[in-house]
């Protein structure tokens, strides 16, 4: 057992976890944590030091004995006596922060065992990950509220129970209380693995992000967006709004590796959302997605795509992988292959693969993407001959992503970025507000085009705090405030009370929600033809 020995060093927690899971197993020998004492911060370090290694290291001292240690044999704890042989195993673990801060370094390790070690014993009892879990957590109420969406005493309950113990958790916790103190109808899911207090997923939806949802639930996209540490990445569902716009309706940050995420944030959304069961039409997901044939229980009415570019990207890469010959016309085929406008076009090209491909590539291709042709392959799209913008709606939001998450990055902080994310000023700044104005300058013959576009000009640059009211949409803007009504088509500003043209604030509002920055109902002359023709209509 002399590969635990003095001196050893782990530059994170996580990375010692997984290491003793492995060394446990590999000896059959079972260890608790007998004392610890929590790393609460090192900003009093001089620079240079990493601003989040408190949570990456999460403790500067930690004590672990044999399971077995102070145990009585021969009877239960009630019934014990004097008699009864007490073990007094000497095994030991000890590690400590080491002198520069930035590890920890063994500094203990007795391994020697005074017992009989019993494999029978240890595949009943040994379970991994248990060094990662959120110490202080009870079993039952972990495997409780993993079932079933967080509320605010929930919140505080866990709070009290991981106080002082886990600093990420208590962290992560403050957060989400003052998610719900600022959206009473947030959705949030912490899902925690079974038996075992350690957590390997968050599903968060703000109020906001599910009024997006149920006003465009016919396209969703879903996808891994980012890398955030070694242990965790997030995934991130959009729907598409009137602007052509992928606008994030849910996040998931989770547990690299988990097989069943796909089924869990579709029907975490449903759950959150239940008028949309039947209204979503299609969902694109990214190539690596899993269980997939499972979405039409959640999805009845949905086709399930997958995205057609990182397909061939895939069989690309597998090609050069195994060094197929003639790549360039293997490559061609596969481009039309996927390409193919009916089912005998696309037998055929797969027939002429099956002619000059080697049989180790085929192979793979009819094991891993022929039984899913009708997610990818053109004549099974959901729109043929249509453009996918699923990776144009990814590319936007990592390019967002940027402004607020760093790697490797702690899921408190990465939380609090990504609610910074779901703001006004965040989708006005992203805008490109020039195609709209065209639009404008087309359809507006007169005088109040190139105000529209001014408006237009302005409003990226235009400082608002929005809120929704019973009488419509107020927006505040230093010293003033306006109201723009319901219907998202009158504003109390004076560009529309003396123009009757579209302002910032219409614009702004209906950016928000999502609706078409261009409506031709708001052109005076659009619009009072269009009451007229509805009157002549009703006579």
């Amino acid at each position: 057992m002399g590969d635990l020995g003095l001196g050893r060093e782990f530059h994170t927690w996580h990375q010692f976890s997984l290491f003793f899971d492995d060394w446990c197993e590999k000896h059959k020998v079972l260890f608790i944590i007998a004392s610890l004492k929590p790393l609460v911060s090192l900003r009093q370090n001089p620079p240079p030091y990493q601003p989040n290694l408190a949570e990456i290291l999460r403790f500067r001292y930690v004590r672990l004995v044999c399971k077995h240690s102070g145990t009585y044999v021969g009877q239960s704890m009630v019934q014990r006596n004097h008699q009864c042989e007490k073990i007094d195993c000497p095994a030991a673990i000890t590690l400590r922060l080491g002198p520069k801060k930035d590890r920890l370094v063994v500094i203990e390790s007795n391994l020697e065992h005074s017992h009989h070690l019993s494999e029978l014993e240890f595949s009943r009892y040994f379970k991994r990950h248990q060094l990662t879990a959120s110490l202080g957590l009870p079993i039952r109420i972990t495997n409780n509220i993993s079932k079933r969406f967080l509320t605010p005493d929930l919140i505080w309950s866990l709070g009290d129970y991981s106080k002082a113990k886990d600093k990420g958790l208590c962290e992560l916790l403050a957060i989400l209380d003052g998610l719900f103190k600022a959206d009473g109808g947030a959705k949030v899911k912490m899902v925690f693995q079974e038996d075992v207090a350690v957590l390997d997923r968050i599903f968060l939806a703000t109020s906001h992000m599910l009024k997006l949802v149920q006003r465009f639930p016919a396209r969703l996209f879903l996808e891994r967006a980012a890398c955030l540490n070694a242990e965790f990445e997030l995934h991130t569902i959009l729907c598409q709004d009137a602007n052509g716009r992928g606008r994030e309706v849910a996040y998931c940050l989770a547990r690299q590796g988990l097989p069943d995420l796909l089924i869990f944030m579709v029907a975490s959304l449903v759950q959150s959302v239940p008028d949309i069961k039947l209204q979503v039409k299609v969902i694109t997901v990214g190539a690596g997605a899993t269980g997939l044939d499972a979405v039409e229980e959640v999805l009845p009415c949905a086709q399930v795509q997958i995205c057609r570019f990182q397909v061939l990207e895939i069989l690309y890469l597998k090609a050069s992988e195994l060094a197929v010959p003639n790549e360039d016309q293997i490559r061609n085929l596969l481009l039309n292959l996927a390409n193919s406008d009916s089912p005998q076009v696309y037998c055929q090209y797969l027939s002429d693969l099956e002619n000059v491909a080697p049989s180790s590539f085929l192979q793979y291709i009819l094991e891993c993407w022929h039984p899913h042709k009708d997610m990818w392959v053109e004549c099974w799209a959901f729109e043929k001959n249509q453009e996918c913008s699923f990776l144009d709606h990814f590319e936007a939001h990592r390019h967002k992503l940027q402004v607020v998450l760093r790697s490797p990055i702690a899921l408190a902080a990465c939380l609090q970025g990504l609610l910074g994310l779901q703001t006004l000023q965040m989708e006005k700044s992203t805008f490109n507000v020039a195609p709209v104005a065209e639009l404008y300058r087309t359809a507006c013959l007169s005088d109040g085009t190139e105000l529209i576009a001014e408006e237009l000009d302005l409003l990226p640059h235009a400082h608002f705090e929005l809120k929704e009211t019973p009488k419509g949409y107020l927006l505040e803007e230093h010293t003033c405030s306006f109201l723009v009504n319901q219907d998202m088509a009158a504003c109390s500003c004076s560009i529309y009370l003396t123009r009757r043209l579209p302002c910032r604030h219409i614009f702004a509002v209906r950016l928000w929600v999502g609706e078409s920055l261009f409506d031709p109902s708001l052109l005076p002359n659009l619009r009072d033809k269009h009451q007229e023709t509805t009157v002549q209509d009703e006579c």
